[in-house]
């Protein structure tokens, strides 16, 4: 039970974060999207990178019954003034794949696939859900 109750309590921080995420983003204007982080890229980059993880991680989560790992689908780029619709889609994706699995057989060690350049080729879940929630949190970190 314990397992079960932090793989809930990773995927409610992750919902919080993305959700201020995906708003703050909307809400930016067309200089703050376009300027710059400390690391280069700009703060629209970095969100799309974010959501392209997200979408990556649901596919992930979905096909993790799947004997060999998917053929992935990137998350086309289409703009700064999109970025914040993409995230909040690609992380409801993302829960709503966790939410999904049988609860008798979710755990943060259930093998799910690892996306390009996470990893390896499979992962437990707990661990991938919390990669992801540690690169939300330090984009929402340095987002202003």
């Amino acid at each position: 039970m314990q397992d079960l109750d932090t793989l809930e309590s990773v995927c409610e921080r992750l919902d919080s974060v993305l959700t201020r995420l995906a708003s703050a983003y909307r809400s930016l204007p067309e200089s703050k999207l376009l300027g710059r982080l400390p690391d280069g890229r700009t703060r629209a980059a970095a969100g799309h990178e974010l959501a392209a993880l997200l979408g990556l991680a649901a596919q992930g989560v979905e096909d993790r019954s799947r004997p060999s790992a998917p053929s992935w689908r990137p998350l086309p780029y289409e703009g700064p003034f999109v970025v914040g619709d993409q995230i909040g889609v690609t992380g409801h994706d993302l829960l709503a794949a966790c939410a999904r699995l049988a609860p008798e057989t979710a755990s943060a060690s259930t093998a799910v696939w690892a996306p390009p350049g996470v990893r390896c080729d499979r992962t437990g879940m707990g661990t991938l859900l919390t990669r992801v929630l540690t690169a939300a949190e330090e984009l929402s970190g340095r987002l202003y």
